[in-house]
């Protein structure tokens, strides 16, 4: 028996234009509306990106912010959604959400917009030429010091919570194997994914009131304030150095809208593809129960890794922790990690829909 989706979602609200300011109103709409409306947002994006940068072709502008710039800070806030923490961080909710039975179409765009702001607001100001964003920046300031803590504590400890909420969702998949091991043709119930029992109200309270992707935006937020990626500081420089250069204000912040264009372009799509595979897996958990755990596995061991990675540094670099193993994981390079994790879903994911073709076609 194949069980059918349901939603622990509120009650669904009319569809009108003042339920769009619900929650419940949002969620009510039909999910390719909801996707649609993200790329309208991403679309949009580019829409002022692209609008701003054509302001160079005025008459009197000056020719700093040239195509190639822009599209090098287009570039960085693509490389950037694949950073492994935003890989990480953007599986992770969503496997969250679908073990509670939600179907979420904006978990990577909520993500990167709050993410986006950030980046937006310290264009902003340093086009503005506000001294202060140049301090924060500086990596051995007061502010860089305390952004950076906050940045990797929020970052760091929701990883790790999520981790473990999703780990409820991992050992109720687990025991459904071993009773469909020990009984081939058990019937499976609807919703027996759902993780369920005190040991998962336990484990999956502290994020209890993480309930819709827009909980998201506040956490990329507040992630992205350390500025401690190469991509996001690298834009900032750019940014900085072409109002140094004299180019035009308006010009000069077609770069961080291009910069997060790219950024919500790729992180929405990371968050879709991984809706598509944790429903696909919960489609038919007895026939795909061993593809749920091994990608409910790796998104828990990416939080994990990431968590931990966070809380190292944060110990050594931030409260001078002097401890070898300690100062070896926040060392642990993760630059090419993200691209890698991308790349492992995406040929599981291929893998497992070309084995499931083929088993139907035999069953047929």
């Amino acid at each position: 028996m194949t069980p059918q989706r349901t939603s622990t979602s509120p009650v669904a609200e009319p569809t009108t234009l003042r339920s769009l300011l619900t929650p419940a109103g949002r969620e009510a709409r039909p999910f390719r509306t909801r996707v649609t409306a993200s790329y309208v947002v991403i679309g949009g994006l580019h829409l002022i990106g692209l609008t701003l940068l054509a302001t160079t072709l005025l008459p009197g502008q000056g020719k700093v912010v040239t195509v190639p710039l822009a599209v090098l800070a287009y570039l960085r806030g693509l490389m950037h959604s694949f950073d492994f923490d935003h890989i990480s961080m953007i599986d992770n909710s969503t496997r969250k959400f679908i073990s509670e039975g939600r179907r979420p179409a904006s978990v990577g765009l909520a993500f990167s917009t709050g993410h986006s702001t950030v980046v937006i607001l310290t264009g902003v100001a340093l086009v503005a030429g506000l001294g202060a964003v140049r301090h924060a920046l500086d990596g051995e300031s007061t502010a860089a010091q305390a952004l950076g803590i906050i940045g990797l504590s929020v970052s760091g400890l929701y990883l790790l919570l999520v981790a473990i909420s999703n780990l409820a969702a991992f050992i109720t998949a687990w025991r459904l194997r071993l009773r469909l091991r020990r009984d081939p043709g058990l019937e499976v119930p609807p919703q027996a994914l759902t993780p369920r029992g005190p040991a998962a109200m336990i484990m999956t309270a502290p994020l209890r009131r993480v309930r819709h992707p827009h909980h998201i935006y506040g956490i990329g937020f507040l992630f992205s304030l350390g500025f401690d990626t190469s991509s996001q500081i690298g834009l900032l420089m750019l940014t900085g150095a072409a109002g140094l250069a004299g180019a035009a204000p308006l010009a000069t912040l077609s770069l961080p809208f291009l910069f997060a264009a790219a950024m919500t372009l790729g992180d929405t799509s990371n968050g879709l593809m991984m809706l598509k595979m944790y429903e696909s897996a919960a489609d038919d958990p007895a026939r795909k129960i061993n593809f749920n755990l091994l990608i409910t596995g790796i998104s828990i061991c990416s939080a994990l890794l990431v968590g931990t990675i966070a809380a190292a540094t944060l110990l050594s670099e931030v409260f001078g922790v002097d401890f070898s193993p300690i100062t070896a994981i926040a060392s642990i390079d993760t630059s090419a990690a993200g691209y890698l994790l991308a790349a492992g879903f995406a040929v599981i994911g291929i893998v497992a829909a070309l084995l499931w073709r083929r088993t139907r076609r035999a069953v047929s």
